[in-house]
């Protein structure tokens, strides 16, 4: 049996092959909330899966960020940049009602986020038109007050900074804060910006240094760590065609996940390649209590398992209009449920089982 595939749609979509009852297995599957490839898949979801559309609207307004708050049980979310300034929104789970967030002080851009020691992390972006510097903020749930943590780096602007992420060293229980930096799309990088790659502020000794450079890591994006904190899981945005977007060469980078280890020190070493996507490219990462690795591609959120076979997907072409022009690029694991975010579409997936028990360091 040979079979024919097309990079640019999803693997159910762009599959043909010789046999007929494969092609209309691929056939049924492509408006299938959920795709097994195997039975681990299936233990996760549970053989008849709930799902819930919480939210639908005309325009685009799920986009980025994810992020639980257990205590709270709910998932903070911002739109998307692609569509215009971002704010926060705020899923309660409990209630499966929506809000948006109500700060101290206007939110300037925010786009990735995470749940740190009881306050919530968000990246922003930078817009000169405004004088909005970008960086880092934290935001204390149970008040709204908002603290800038990062604005610049001796004078150099924070522009296309995108995810952000904690780690704790499980011995010293030292902190430190991981960010990714976005080239800029057209590969015209101003003279006031930082350059992109992987930066790591250490709260402790306040000070901001790079992790890993662009020349390494050339579209950095994702980023989450394992539930011991002992490893740092990256996604790219590059190569080949989706390299160009970036002005980069159209080889350069992988539409890749990557794995490190972090040593004593709390750096990432021991670089290795962990995935590619089959279908656009990486973007948000989960690591999953069981070491499994969620990421969102253009398929939608696939699920490998710790030695990276591909488990299963949460059909992009079920949980959103258009795979290809607003792609699921955020999700977020939340006990035993899978919140979707869908651009236009908000959902929740109920699982068979707690894949995200805390976003905290699991000893």
């Amino acid at each position: 049996m040979q079979s024919q595939r097309n990079i640019f749609d999803t693997f159910t979509h762009a599959t043909s092959t010789s046999d007929s009852a494969v092609n209309d297995l691929l056939k049924a599957a492509t408006q299938a909330p959920c795709i097994s490839y195997d039975d681990a898949f299936v233990d996760i979801v549970g053989p008849d899966p709930f799902i819930e559309l919480i939210e639908e609207r005309e325009q685009n307004f799920a986009g980025e960020a994810g992020v639980w708050i257990p205590e709270r049980d709910e998932v903070w979310y911002t739109t998307w940049i692609n569509d215009g300034l971002t704010h926060v929104e705020v899923l309660n789970l409990k209630e499966k009602k929506t809000r948006k967030l109500s700060t101290s002080e206007p939110l300037e851009n925010p786009n990735g986020g995470y749940y740190h020691d009881g306050r919530v992390y968000f990246t922003c972006l930078r817009d000169d038109s405004r004088k909005w510097p970008g960086g880092v903020v934290a935001i204390d749930p149970s008040t709204g007050k908002v603290e800038w943590i990062l604005n610049s780096y001796f004078g150099l602007k924070f522009d296309n900074i995108d995810d952000v992420t904690w780690v704790t060293n499980s011995t010293t229980k030292r902190s430190y804060m991981f960010i990714t930096i976005l080239p800029y799309p057209d590969g015209s990088q101003p003279t006031n910006t930082l350059p992109s790659g992987l930066w790591r502020w250490d709260p402790q000794e306040k000070l901001l240094l790079p992790a890993i450079s662009r020349t390494e890591f050339p579209v950095a994006n994702g980023i989450r760590p394992s539930k011991d904190h002992k490893a740092l899981w990256l996604t790219d945005f590059g190569g080949g065609e989706r390299s160009r977007v970036w002005g980069l060469p159209a080889k350069f980078g992988a539409p890749a996940i990557y794995r490190y280890d972090l040593d004593d020190e709390m750096w990432p070493v021991n670089k290795r390649i962990f995935g590619v996507a089959r279908m656009q490219a990486p973007d948000g990462i989960r690591i999953d209590d069981k070491g499994r690795v969620w990421t969102a591609e253009g398929e939608g959120v696939v699920v490998r398992a710790p030695t990276g076979r591909v488990l299963g997907v949460f059909n992009a072409y079920y949980f959103t209009r258009d795979p290809v022009k607003t792609a699921i690029v955020q999700f977020e694991l939340a006990g035993d449920v899978l919140v979707i975010l869908g651009q236009n579409k908000l959902w929740i997936v109920k699982l068979q089982e707690v894949v995200n028990a805390s976003s905290e360091l699991l000893d």
